[in-house]
């Protein structure tokens, strides 16, 4: 489990939070928090007090892969074959396995045609799905995704979304604004103004029926919808 215990940094305010193996998505107003949150799981932020811990340990002592809204300003590369391996080359794992992890990765990305690329040459989707390679390839016990859905289309998500459920991560947790994304997270976790609102597990509301297509965008902006106005929702496994 992911544990956070009496953790506040900027404007978060966490009493305790538990996070269990699988997709969690988190949600929220703009300056609400959602990156602050993500950043703390990830270490890249330390709590001002409190702590954060997955499966017992800190995040500084797990392999943590990260997608920004941005990828492009993390870029260390300039050949996709080379950024895609760049995690591994800090392992001790031989050329022939890199290389091979590589196109195996590139492959079922669909992207195994970028690998020549120049990363600065890239389309938009096509940077984030190369980022997303490259946090993916050494297998990170907790994978980060910060708004990478800004700017993608639907072809795009659905490749990611694809590839997230077979990837046999133990913890992925990413924040989105599109209410049409939230379908593929096992739970909901909600922030207003740095504190935690609403998290639930996904899923039937009392009440009024919803669709069994939970990919529905208008199911998940009526969910959103209410939760703005204040309304509960109640929600089983």
């Amino acid at each position: 489990m992911i544990e956070i215990s009496a953790v506040s940094a900027g404007i978060l305010s966490v009493p305790s939070c538990t996070i269990h193996p699988g997709i969690s998505v988190i949600t929220g107003p703009n300056g609400a928090g959602k990156t602050t949150f993500l950043k703390l799981l990830s270490g890249i932020l330390p709590p001002v007090t409190g702590t954060v811990r997955i499966d017992g340990k800190k995040p500084s002592s797990c392999t943590i892969g990260w997608v920004g809204e941005y990828p492009d300003r993390n870029i260390l590369f300039t050949r996709v074959h080379d950024e895609l391996a760049s995690p591994l080359r800090f392992t001790r794992v031989s050329c022939k396995e890199i290389d091979q992890k590589v196109r195996r990765y590139a492959d079922d990305l669909g992207i195994t045609h970028l690998l020549d690329r120049d990363m600065h040459c890239l389309s938009g989707g096509e940077l984030i799905l190369v980022a997303f390679a490259t946090a993916c390839i050494a297998g990170p016990d907790l994978l980060i995704l910060d708004e990478t859905d800004s700017h993608l289309d639907e072809l795009f998500c659905n490749q990611l979304e694809d590839f997230i459920r077979r990837s046999g991560i133990r913890y992925i947790v990413f924040s989105t604004h599109r209410p049409e994304r939230m379908a593929i997270a096992d739970v909901m976790i909600r922030l207003v103004k740095g504190e935690i609102t609403e998290q639930f597990s996904l899923l039937e509301q009392s009440g009024p029926s919803f669709p069994d297509n939970l990919s529905n965008p208008w199911f998940w902006k009526e969910v959103m919808r209410d939760l703005n106005r204040g309304e509960r929702w109640i929600l089983h496994r």
